[in-house]
């Protein structure tokens, strides 16, 4: 059985890819952070609540498949 980090990842994967194909379809751009911005954010949702300066409000999971491809994939700016 699949666990919910990996649903969750996997949701957040399958909706990055839809909204980059979404821009780029209407829009023509492609939606990137840089790496180290993705592993900040990353590294603000691995926090517990009580020492989290700023709320992200979204599970782990969640955000590690929203901001996976910016970590595994090397663009050039």
């Amino acid at each position: 059985m699949i666990s919910l980090f990996a649903l969750l990842a996997l949701a957040g994967g399958v909706c990055r890819l839809a909204l980059n194909w979404g821009l780029r379809r209407q829009f023509g751009v492609s939606l990137a952070l840089p790496p180290v911005l993705a592993l900040g954010i990353l590294g603000l949702a691995a926090l517990p609540d009580m020492i989290t300066p700023i709320n992200i409000n979204l599970p782990l999971g969640l955000v590690a498949g929203l901001l996976l491809p910016d970590l595994l994939l090397r663009r050039g700016w």
